[in-house]
This record gives structure tokens, C-alpha cells and sequence, in this order.
């Protein structure tokens, strides 16, 4: 057999419209680097200087120096006015002087100092000497000066440098963040640093004791990075992690916090199932690694593991919420969908093995991290969010109108050789002998085009002390739908986050907890195939007297299936879910502390679907049985982790080590029931009304987890790093030869621009990492007791000794083991002018062997196989790219570019013995040297001009109209639907108070594009309507045209299939550039709030998939089909106050 390249993706046509894509994208993304590179070095020279002020004035007043630094500089004044009025007039003569320097100089025997904190510069009275320290005696004489430095929530800083300012004396904090400095000139200036926060410049003025809190600078590299078991910045990471932060989480009207990663994450690859509320997601981060089991990624929500499936029983069989493409037995919708986005900090994405292998078996696929908001000390602070939008089908397809359609249907019975003269009223035939064959009805405007409306309100309350922080938020959301009636998305949610601490910093309380309320209605059948399907000419949805109309036959029959009809079937998903978590810790020494992190979750789902006699046509109620299914699920689990934290300063290093344990337990437990023949639909939510009742299915499971874990980071001089991660975990989903196994990881990175012959010569680069990891994690996502002999009841009219019997269901494997993943990375990060231009490459090679699979064993055995390893292996190669810039930064304007791209290669390069195993075939979409998922269809070869249809490859260089089903050799082609590269491109525009967002996400793919549905001329009640495209078909021998010849009957039937599922016809691209959110916000003037007693005021309006640039043939690109709609073009207007 040969297997030759998709001609799809081989044909002059297509390379052409794949150059032109990539062309264009090519080209956008070279002229954002030109204005950005440009608008970069015009603002370069200016970077300087913009920490720089040139002053020159004899007795002029405070007011008059600080508007002189606002001109020259990006910096801003906070102080009270009432401040200036016991001020002094100063003389000061400055050229390019530091601002620190000038700010000394102009509040020189004045009542008033400064503080620096990011671009801001308070101004704040001069506080008694009691309360700054201990004041000793004014003297020339040296004195000794000692303190604590610590971060603005008091958490000590170690490592931090204190110097002498203008000198080459100076110490670093300890543990605890104290040091001691002797021989100090009572009238010096100290000069605290550490990196990631602020510096700050103090007085001495003859004072011996110093508490010193650094604020968190601004800076991207220095930005607070959330990993396994702790925090660390972009500065000192050793792993491959990404972070979304609350900005930008905000700025993008979803209801699910997965969908405002979409372009926004190098490596992370989301798609929507649909565009329904609550609707299915599919994650992947770095790729596919196994062949059958789970590969979604590992998610921690404050610290706790949260669920990433659903119960199968959930939804079985009913629910049209969907399910992840890829996945064992997972349930319907995402349980994402239940956490509020607006209630998270932070989302970090761990990718490689340095950031993940410390979660051991459970991260293979990735982790993501969501930090949730906490309260921070300070004032009372009332925040008040609200928000309305509305949602549109983002497009509509060009169909058939009513004489296009006529035409069709006309010519495939004249093709056929049937008179309409002789055609009686049946299924095949109404549209054309009972309808009105006048009427033309935009089905896409009347059953999906209504418009969604949202509605949103977020509060919170938030606040505290030093010692003591909190924060209380609720909200509520609602969201309708595009199809007709009154169905609704209803969430209400609240959050709690308490922080406390004792006066001497030892003991620490953090409490989080999130429980949140849904209500989710949807009619049972997603309205969009019908919308898309149905003949122009159908009969109206409603009667004269607003009953629906059936348009019943001679005989009384229902000549169709009105589509509003499933309107009286509404699907109900009611959800609760809670996460909680509580840390206690306590500082037993000097840099060793010990902590317990406590979690439960608990997720609740009850599902109701009903079939009413209403929706059923008139007919058939007589006889009609009322049915009901009653779907309920409990997933909860508690974790226990025990941990210590040991930090230390060693030299010019500093040594961090972390060790714990983790005791785990999930309970799953589900069913769903059935009830029959209810006396009337009134009461099909009393399942005591039905006078049948079964159990259609059930789920009881318990999983447990323990785990050791340890990590080791060592930082020399910031500049050389190592980072050591090890885990042994066990899990009761293995057999007990191999319920244990170890996991562990190697990290290290240089920070080479930290070097003496750098920072003499740098070059232009002002940051630059080399960074590289290797190790090896493992994947647990498998169903519970697959390992085991399991048995399943037997149900029979009457059972023996009234007792069901129990079938065999399974052979035990006691050496089912884990399947593993080996990754490697490679890193590089650089920074330029002064890290305005930042610049990440990351290099991952992950390959995943052991594979779970089903083994199928011959029939005489008693079953039909066995779970079990095999010795395959799978590849995941992947190249990622982020650019980020500050193009300007101007006092009033500012404009900043994030650029992200990726390039994924997947493929199975090991499968032994493939030849003796049921994957043999290819059909399954495991075929060595390719990816997985690949599809092998039948080469296209158009329409034979002679005879009008479609003609295929027969895999021996000849062509066929009917290939060999039974033997694979005429599917040889092989389509790879995974992406080529996909990414985003964003940019933040501020102008004084107004600020605008745009992200553009693009993906390069291939897909299956919506040609033609069923056979074009041929009818059924729920079936008809084509694309406008079908036009272009073959009429008379020598035609040559894309279409075959139109066909009533079923004659051309597997012709069409072939044609349509079988062959590589409609695989064509499916690549597309989005804007996927946009954000405008206007910020009212400071004086306006001022007048109303308001902190803050900010009024914007945001857009979500407002525009797709795609060659697609169909809907959406994204969700790829006309069974489910699309998702949502989406704009909100809001207000966002704040009282404080």
C-alpha cells in the first residue's frame, strides 16, 4: 500500500492559498516589528532622561519643582495639597540629577519626605522620630544601625541588600530579613534593594532601628510567577511557565476563565466545543502524549486539585453541552465553567518537567495554576462591577433561497428520469407536493439568529491591617441564548479570602473559599443543524391561532418535525461547587517553617431532561409515553499537605528546600434514572409519578493518592541557578506490582548578562537566561479499577431467588502500571533596552511511552480484552516564540505589544509489534511516523466529466467510483487535522485616562469544511437545504465541475458519503486570524471622582470574537461543523466603581 500526502495539501490551488496565509500573517507580523522596533528606538533616548531632571530656579516653591520632574519625566505626584502650605521656597540648580537625588534636595529642611513606588512618588509628612525608630543624640560619631526588611504583605526579604549610599559598605538581610550595620555616619543615606521590589533611599539622621517594607516593582521580568508549592519570578524561573494575570482576565466577557487564555499562552492550545454556556472545552498544553488515556492538563485552583472531567453519567447520552475531543468516558460540559473568572489573581501555566514533575503522575498533560484574589492591608476598599452585553452567531452560510432550491430538487428528478406529474405525497417528496412552494423562510435568522443577552454584577469588600487581611466578594451572572424561548444561563457565586498573621510574623492563617450556584437551561436539541438543514420552503413554525403547525398530510400525518417543537424539552443543568482551602504555618527557626495546606472540593451536579407529550406530533400522542431522565452526580475530594520550607543564605547564594507529603481522596459517585408513562407533563419532575422507573446507569468510585515530594533551588549570586525536583507517588488506579513510582527533574539556568564582561559590554542586551530542564513525569487519567477483575449486575424479568445475578466484566492486571513522559527543554530569554523588549524561545521535546490500551484477546477466552501497556512512544516537539515591548511610554501615552506563536509536532515514533495488534489497520489513527489522530480517507479525484460522479483513488494509480471498503488499500491518504502554528498578537494603547486592548489570535490548520449535506437533491422533513456552492455541479458529459450530478434517490448515496466522509474532499483549509477581544476603558478624572467620594470610576466596553478572517467553508473554524453553534460574537458595556 502507498500513502501519499493529503492532495488537498499537495494541489497547486491550495499550496497557493497556504502561501497567501502565511504570507499575510508574515507580513502583519513584519510590520508590527517594524513600528514596534521603531517606536522603540525613537523612545529609547528618551528612557534616560526620563529617569533624569534638569532643574534651574532661585526661591521657587515645592509646587514648582514637582511640575518640573511631571514635564521631564513619566513620574506623578500623590500628595495633599495642605501639605505645601507650611512649606519653604528652595533654590536648586540641577542638570540631568537622579529624581531620588532632587527630591532630597528640594525637601532639605522641610517638613516633608518622599517615598518612590513604581512611577509614583508620595509625598507625605515628616513622622516623629519616636515612630521611625530609636533616636539617638545627634553626634558625628559612628553608630550602629540594624533592622528588618520585608515585602509590602511582611513577609521577610532574604537577601536583601542594605548599603551605605555613595560607599562600598555594605550587608544583606538574614532569615529573617534583619541585618546590622556598624560604624554608619548618623547622617548617611541607606540604600535598600532586592530584586523584584523597589529600591528605596532612607535618612539615618542619627536613628538606630529601621522596618523597611519594598514595594513590588513593576517591572514583566520581576512579576510574581505562581509554581508548584510556592512563587518565583520571570527573573529567576528555571521552568517554561506562562501567566495570565486579573488585567487582562477582565478585559474578555466569558464565563469560563479557560476561554481568556485563547491566544494569549505560548504552548496552550484551546478549542470550544460550541457556543453554548457551560459548553465542552479541549486543553492541551505541548501536545497529545497519550494515545487513549486522558490528556487534559493537571489544574490547581489556591492550591487544591480540581477536577478536570466530569462524571460520565452526567449527561449520558443527553446533554448538549458536549464533550472534549479526546478523553476516557469524560462527562459533558467543562468543570471550569464553574468558577467565577472575575474572583482570579492569576492563571500560570506549567509546561515542562521543571515545572511540573513535582506533581508526579498527576501533570504529564501540563499544569494550570488559578490564583484567586486576596485582600491586601490598607483601607476599607468597596469595589462595584457591573455589565451588560449581547451575543450574535458570529456568521451565516451562504444557502440555497427558495428558487435555487427548487431548481435542485427539480433537476435531481429530471437527472433521475421521473416526472413530477407522477410523484404522490410522501417523506421524499413534500416540499415539492404538500408545502407552498412559494414561501422562502431564512431558517439561520429564525432558529439561531435571536440575540444573547448578558448581564453581570461582581462586588467586593476588602481591606485590613498588617497583621490581618480579608476580602468578601459575590456576583451574579446571567447569560441567554440565540435560540428562541426563554432559556437562560443563571450563576450566582461568592468568595472569601482571610489572611492573618501574629504580631511577631511566626504564625500565619490563610483561608480561601469559593462556592458558586448555576442554573443552566438549553433546549434538548441544539437548534443549528436544522437551521442550516431545512428547505427554504417549509411550512411556518406557527398557525394562524399560535399553535404550532405540524402540516399534517391527507391522512392527518405530520409532514414534518417542527423545529420549535424541541423548545418543550429543555435541558436543566443545576450545578453547586465549592474549593477550599486553608494553610496554617509557624516559623520554628530562623528561616525553617512549617505549613499544613488543607483542601476540599465539592462538586454537585443534578441534570433533568424530559420528553413531553406536547413536543411530540399530534399523531402520535395517543400512543405517546412521557418519559423523563434524572442525572445526578457527586464529585468530592480532601487533600492533606503536610510541607517544610527551609530558606538560607550561604555565601553569596541562597539556598531554598521544600519537602512534603501529600494524602489524597476522591469520591465519585453518580446515577442516572429513568422514568416512564406520567399521567401529564405537568408533573415530570416528580419522579414518583412515573409509573415505571429505571436505572439506566450508575458510578461508585474512590480514588486515593499519597505522595512524597522535595525541591531543592539554589541561586549563586543571581546568576547561576538549580533547581531539583523529586516525587514518589501512589495511586490506587495501578495494580499492586505498581501502584509506586518516582518522578523527579533537573533545572538549571545562567543568567549570563549578570557577568563581569556583560555588564562591561552589553551589547544592547540589558537581560539575558539561558535555561534548560530534563525529566520525567507520569499520567494517571484513567478510570478507576481498570486494573481489577471487576463484575456487573445482570437484570432479568424474574430473578433467581430474587436476586440479580453478576456477570464477569474484566481480567485483573496486577502489572498495570503508568504510562510516562520524559521531557526535555531548552530556553532563552533576552531582554533589550532596559528590558523593554523582551524576548522568550523555548525548545520542548516530550516523549510519552507505556501506553495505556485496550488489548483485544481472542472470543474463546470469555472476554473481549484487556487493559494493559504498550510499548509505544509519542513524540511532541514544539518551538515557542514571545515578544513582548514597550513600544512608548510617554507620561500621557503609552503602547505595549505581546507577540506569541508556536510551532507543534506530534507523531508516534515507536509502536512494537503494531502488525499483531488491532491498531494495525490505521483507521484508528495511530500509524507510526505520523500524529496521532491522523485520518486515512480516500483520495478525491473530482467528478468524472463522462458519467457526472465522484471518482476516488483506488491506491493502485487508477481511479474507481465505488473503492474497497473491506481492505485499506484505497485509503491511502493521510490528513493531519492538528495545527501547523498557532498564536496571538496583542497590544495596550493608553492615552491619559482611556485605554484600549486588542488581541488577534490566528491559527494555521486544516479541517473538514462544510461542502454539501447528505446528497444535494435529495429531501427529507429534517433535511433538504444546501450551500449556494453545490450550484457549481456537473450537468451534461463533459462538464467539469466540482459537485456531482443532483440525485433525489439513494443511487449516488455512497458516491456522496464516500465523497463527503470517506475521502479527502472537504479537508481543505480551515486556518483563520480572529480578533478575539477587544477593550476600550475610559478612566474618569481624579477631580470628578473627588466630587462624588469615589476611588476610582471606569467606564469601558469590551468585544469578543467580534472578527474571523478564514477561507473556511462553513460556520466556524474553531468548533468546525453545522451540529453545534458556533461561538458568540459577544459586546458588554460596563462601570467598574470603587469607594475606599
Amino acid at each position: 500500500m502507498k500513502l501519499t500526502a493529503n492532495p488537498a495539501s499537495e494541489s497547486l490551488p491550495v499550496q497557493q492559498r497556504r502561501r497567501c496565509f502565511g504570507a499575510q500573517l508574515l507580513r502583519i507580523m513584519r510590520l508590527t516589528t517594524i513600528i514596534i522596533l521603531a517606536a522603540c528606538l525613537q523612545s529609547a533616548a528618551n528612557g534616560v532622561a526620563q529617569n533624569t531632571v534638569t532643574i534651574s530656579g532661585k526661591e521657587v516653591s515645592l509646587e514648582y519643582v514637582f511640575n518640573a520632574i511631571k514635564k521631564q519625566t513619566t513620574y506623578r505626584f500623590f500628595f495633599n495639597t495642605d501639605m505645601l502650605q507650611h512649606t519653604s521656597k528652595v533654590s536648586i540648580e540641577v542638570k540631568n540629577a537622579p529624581i531620588d537625588q532632587v527630591m532630597h534636595l528640594a525637601l532639605k529642611d522641610q517638613p516633608l519626605t518622599f517615598a518612590i513606588k513604581g512611577r509614583t512618588i508620595f509625598i507625605m509628612k515628616k513622622e516623629e522620630e519616636k515612630s521611625s525608630g530609636q533616636q539617638l543624640p545627634p553626634s558625628g560619631d559612628p553608630i550602629t544601625v540594624s533592622g528588618r526588611v520585608t515585602d509590602e504583605q511582611g513577609e521577610p526579604l532574604v537577601g536583601a541588600n542594605v548599603n551605605i549610599k555613595g560607599t562600598n559598605t555594605g550587608v544583606t538581610t538574614d532569615n529573617q530579613g534583619r541585618f546590622t550595620l556598624n560604624s554608619v555616619d548618623p547622617n548617611a543615606m541607606l540604600e535598600i534593594s532586592f530584586v523584584g521590589h523597589e529600591t528605596q533611599l532612607l535618612s539615618v539622621k542619627g536613628k538606630s532601628v529601621f522596618i523597611v517594607a519594598l514595594g513590588q516593582k513593576i517591572g514583566t521580568l520581576d512579576e510574581t510567577v505562581v509554581i508548584a508549592y510556592g512563587t518565583t519570578t520571570k527573573r529567576f524561573s528555571t521552568g517554561n511557565v506562562s501567566s495570565v494575570k486579573a488585567a487582562d482576565i477582565e478585559k474578555q466577557p466569558v464565563l469560563n476563565p479557560l476561554l481568556a487564555l485563547q491566544g494569549r499562552v505560548p504552548g496552550l492550545f484551546i478549542t470550544q466545543a460550541n457556543g453554548l454556556p457551560g459548553g465542552a472545552i479541549t486543553v492541551r498544553i505541548q501536545g497529545q502524549n497519550s494515545i487513549r488515556s486522558g490528556n487534559t492538563p493537571f489544574y490547581v485552583i489556591d492550591g487544591v486539585p480540581y477536577t478536570s472531567q466530569l462524571l460520565t453519567t452526567t449527561g449520558t447520552g443527553f446533554s448538549p453541552l458536549g464533550r472534549e475531543s479526546f478523553g476516557p468516558g469524560n462527562g459533558s460540559g467543562n468543570p471550569l465553567s464553574y468558577i467565577n473568572p472575575s474572583d482570579i489573581e492569576s492563571i500560570d501555566v506549567l509546561k515542562d518537567a521543571d515545572a511540573t514533575a513535582i506533581y508526579g503522575s498527576r501533570a504529564a498533560n501540563g499544569a494550570i495554576l488559578i490564583t484567586t484574589k486576596k485582600g491586601k492591608a490598607g483601607q476599607t476598599k468597596v469595589n462595584v462591577d457591573m455589565q451588560n452585553g449581547w451575543g450574535k452567531v458570529t456568521r451565516k452560510l451562504e444557502l440555497l433561497n427558495s428558487r435555487q432550491y427548487l431548481d435542485m430538487r427539480y433537476e435531481a428528478y429530471k437527472n433521475d428520469g421521473i416526472a413530477l406529474s407522477s410523484l404522490t405525497p410522501n417523506n421524499s417528496n413534500y416540499d415539492l407536493t404538500l408545502w407552498d412552494t412559494t414561501r422562502y423562510t431564512d431558517w439561520q435568522e429564525t432558529l439561531i439568529g435571536g440575540t444573547a443577552k448578558f448581564a453581570t454584577i461582581n462586588a467586593s469588600v476588602s481591606g485590613g491591617n498588617a497583621n490581618t487581611q480579608y476580602l468578601i466578594g459575590g456576583a451574579y451572572q446571567r447569560q441567554t441564548s440565540v435560540f428562541p424561548g426563554s432559556f437562560s444561563d443563571q450563576k450566582g457565586s461568592v468568595h472569601i479570602n482571610f489572611n492573618s498573621a501574629s504580631s511577631n510574623q511566626k504564625f500565619r492563617l490563610r483561608f480561601s473559599g469559593n462556592y458558586l450556584v448555576d442554573k443552566n437551561q438549553l433546549p434538548l436539541t441544539d437548534l443549528t443543524e436544522r437551521a442550516i438543514k431545512l428547505a427554504p420552503v417549509a411550512p411556518p413554525v406557527y398557525k394562524e391561532d399560535g399553535t404550532l403547525n405540524w402540516m399534517p398530510n391527507s391522512n392527518g400525518a405530520s409532514s414534518w418535525a417542527n423545529p420549535l417543537s424541541f423548545l418543550y424539552n429543555i435541558y436543566e443543568n443545576k450545578t453547586n461547587n465549592l474549593v477550599s482551602n486553608a494553610t496554617l504555618s509557624y516559623m520554628i527557626l530562623n528561616g525553617l517553617e512549617i505549613l499544613t495546606s488543607l483542601g476540599y472540593t465539592n462538586l454537585q451536579i443534578n441534570e433533568f431532561n424530559p420528553s413531553t407529550l406536547i413536543a411530540m406530533a399530534p399523531e402520535n400522542r395517543p400512543n405517546g409515553t412521557r418519559s423523563a431522565i434524572y442525572a445526578n452526580s457527586n464529585i468530592n475530594s480532601w487533600i492533606v499537605e503536610p510541607q517544610a520550607n527551609y530558606k538560607r543564605t550561604i555565601g553569596k547564594g541562597k539556598l531554598e528546600a521544600l519537602g512534603g507529603m501529600t494524602f489524597q481522596q476522591n469520591t465519585s459517585n453518580g446515577q442516572q434514572l429513568l422514568g416512564i408513562t406520567y399521567n401529564s407533563d405537568d408533573v415530570l419532575r416528580d419522579i414518583k409519578s412515573a409509573a415505571t422507573i429505571r436505572v439506566n446507569s450508575t458510578t461508585s468510585s474512590v480514588y486515593k493518592y499519597n505522595a512524597i515530594f522535595g525541591r531543592i533551588n539554589f541561586n549563586w549570586q543571581e546568576k547561576y541557578i538549580l533547581n531539583l525536583n523529586a516525587r514518589r507517588d501512589g495511586s490506587s488506579r495501578f495494580g499492586y506490582q505498581n501502584k509506586f513510582h518516582d518522578f523527579g527533574s533537573i533545572g538549571a539556568a545562567w543568567i549570563f548578562t549578570q557577568e563581569n564582561l556583560f555588564m562591561k559590554y552589553p551589547m544592547g542586551i540589558s537581560f539575558g537566561k539561558l535555561r534548560a530542564s530534563y525529566g520525567t513525569t507520569g499520567n494517571d487519567q484513567i478510570g478507576d479499577y481498570q486494573f481489577m477483575n471487576l463484575y456487573s449486575p445482570i437484570s432479568v424479568g424474574v430473578p433467581y431467588q430474587n436476586s440479580n445475578a453478576l456477570g464477569v466484566n474484566g481480567l485483573t492486571n496486577p502489572y498495570y502500571a503508568w504510562e510516562e513522559t520524559k521531557k526535555l527543554q531548552f530556553g532563552l530569554d533576552l531582554g533589550f533596552l532596559r528590558d523593554r523588549i523582551l524576548l522568550s524561545t523555548n525548545y520542548s521535546r516530550n516523549r510519552s511511552s507505556n501506553q495505556l490500551l485496550f488489548y483485544a484477546l481472542p472470543n474463546i477466552t470469555g472476554f473481549g480484552g484487556i487493559f494493559e501497556n504498550f510499548p509505544a512512544t509519542v513524540q511532541n516537539t514544539s518551538l515557542e516564540f514571545s515578544f513582548n515591548s514597550t513600544n512608548v511610554q510617554g507620561r500621557t501615552f503609552t503602547w505595549n505589544t505581546s507577540i506569541n506563536i508556536t510551532v507543534p509536532r506530534n507523531k508516534l515514533i515507536a509502536f512494537n509489534n503494531i502488525e499483531s495488534s488491532t491498531y494495525a489497520s490505521g483507521l484508528s489513527g495511530v500509524i507510526i511516523g505520523q500524529p496521532l489522530g491522523v485520518l486515512k480517507k480516500y483520495q478525491s479525484l473530482g467528478v468524472d466529466p463522462a458519467t457526472g460522479t465522484y471518482q476516488f483513488g483506488d491506491g493502485k494509480g487508477g481511479a474507481t467510483f465505488r473503492p474497497d471498503t473491506s481492505a485499506t488499500i484505497s485509503q491511502s491518504v493521510l490528513i493531519n487535522t492538528l495545527p501547523k502554528f498557532y498564536g496571538g498578537i496583542q497590544n495596550t494603547v493608553s492615552y491619559k485616562g482611556f485605554q484600549l486592548d486588542f488581541l488577534f489570535q490566528f491559527v494555521k490548520q486544516i479541517g473538514a469544511n462544510y461542502l454539501f449535506n447528505d446528497i444535494p437533491g435529495r429531501f427529507s422533513p429534517s433535511l433538504g437545504n444546501q450551500p449556494a456552492s453545490v450550484l457549481n455541479r456537473w450537468q451534461k458529459p463533459g462538464d467539469i465541475n466540482t459537485y456531482q450530478r443532483f440525485n433525489q434517490n439513494s443511487n449516488l448515496g455512497s458516491s456522496a458519503s464516500n465523497a463527503k466522509d470517506g475521502s479527502d474532499m472537504v479537508y481543505k483549509d480551515a486556518s483563520y486570524i480572529r480578533l478575539k477581544n477587544i477593550s476600550l476603558s475610559w478612566r474618569v478624572p481624579e477631580k470628578w471622582q473627588q466630587k462624588v467620594h469615589l476611588k476610582n470610576c471606569r467606564i469601558y466596553t469590551q468585544g469578543q470574537n467580534l472578527l474571523t478572517i478564514t477561507k473556511y467553508k462553513g460556520l466556524d473554524p474553531e468548533t468546525q461543523g453545522v451540529s453545534s453553534l458556533p461561538p458568540l460574537r459577544v459586546l458588554t458595556v460596563g462601570i467598574q466603581l470603587s469607594w475606599q
